[in-house]
């Protein structure tokens, strides 16, 4: 009786696989571990601003507008050790070096109403446009208002460029 045994060897296109699937599980395992430091940041990282502009958030339920108002005019909050402005932007786990500082409620039609919120930041001035971290701002573009307890769309009323 003849056994006849066959021997696997990897050819190119196995060790090409594998080593895709190893950088990819790697890459996974990175991203899952390293979510954030847990910090919130600076929180005396404010920055002269060059630019100042207004956010019209139109047509929120009273309520939630009110809540919205409330939550914006609070007193600084503790978290983490760290004291936060109510109003300080935060994006990708992080403190932006921007803030709101003017929150004015509109009464809206049938039962809601408008916030037209003023921001100023200190923003990276990129060719065609100025951004505060990922987001562009001009006039007429929608704008995600960020901070430790709200996030609300709205669009760009006004630029204004500062010093």
């Amino acid at each position: 009786m003849e056994r006849t045994e066959k021997k696997r060897r990897f050819n190119v296109i196995d060790v090409i696989v594998i080593v895709i699937l190893v950088a990819a599980l790697a890459f996974a395992g990175y991203k899952l571990l390293n979510r954030g430091s847990g910090e919130i940041g600076d929180a005396d990282a404010l920055s002269a601003p060059n630019i100042r502009f207004t956010v019209l958030c139109d047509d929120i339920d009273a309520a939630l507008a009110d809540n919205i108002f409330d939550l914006l005019e609070a007193e600084p909050m503790n978290i983490g050790g760290t004291t936060v402005e109510s109003t300080r932007l935060y994006n990708s786990n992080k403190l932006v070096d921007a803030q709101i500082v003017g929150i004015e409620r509109v009464e809206g039609a049938e039962g809601t109403k408008d916030l037209i919120l003023t921001v100023e930041a200190n923003a990276t001035a990129t060719p065609g446009a100025f951004s505060v971290v990922t987001q562009e701002i001009r006039v007429g573009k929608d704008y995600i208002v960020k901070t430790i307890a709200v996030e609300i769309t709205g669009q760009i009323l006004s630029l204004e460029l500062l010093g």
